[in-house]
């Protein structure tokens, strides 16, 4: 049984680097993904390396940081397809979307926000730019309404703070600057039992 036990201790040890970025806010210089793993700089360089061979790992050449790469995505994209939940939804989509006539997304919580998993597209449905895996905003996408109005607070405190200075910056009309603002919205949402935006995020 011991021996049945026995696994590959580098590969334990290397899942830390994928496990850090999993949990960080964004992309990780080298020295903050090692410390974040608990080992040295030089040791989670290896790692990375053969990390970013696979597609597990990606790294911008503009700033050195890293993130998780195209095979990461693939992997949790297909863990969720194969949860009981997901399945069913997704069975629902086609006749929903032929019901509507419009493209539908569906979307799930993940370590960024409302990520999109699966997507029907409606036979004349407008163009639009988007890809699995992509990360809905919280204030200025339908998704990210529902998802804000919905979950509790500490889930989507952080992004709503980020998102709310952003649009303060750019002078945004069409999105609140400030907690009242922000709260009136998701209150609509709730009472609505849905969220609408126009031309906030996808043109058209």
């Amino acid at each position: 049984m011991d021996k049945e036990r026995v696994g590959i201790q580098s590969v334990e040890v290397g899942f830390a680097l994928l496990d850090a970025l999993s949990r960080a806010r964004g992309p990780l210089m080298l020295k903050d993904l090692a410390q974040e793993a608990g080992m040295s700089a030089a040791k989670a360089h290896r790692y990375l390396v053969s990390f970013q061979r696979l597609g597990l790992v990606v790294q911008d050449a503009r700033n050195a940081r890293y993130d998780l790469g195209p095979a990461a995505l693939k992997l949790g994209l297909a863990s969720l397809t194969r949860l009981d939940a997901m399945r069913l939804a997704r069975e629902r989509m086609a006749p929903l979307m032929d019901a509507l006539g419009h493209t539908l997304a569906l979307a799930v919580w993940g370590n960024h926000g409302p990520t999109i998993v699966h997507w029907e597209e409606a036979p004349r449905a407008l163009t639009a730019n988007l890809r699995l895996g992509d990360v809905m905003p919280l204030l200025s996408s339908a998704t990210g309404r529902c998802f804000a109005a919905y979950l509790p607070r500490e889930k989507t405190a952080a992004l709503l703070a980020e998102e709310l200075a952003l649009a303060t910056r750019q002078g945004r009309a069409d999105l609140p600057h400030d907690e009242a603002g922000v709260q009136a919205l998701l209150h609509e949402v709730r009472e609505r039992r849905c969220a609408r935006v126009l031309d906030t995020l996808l043109p058209g």
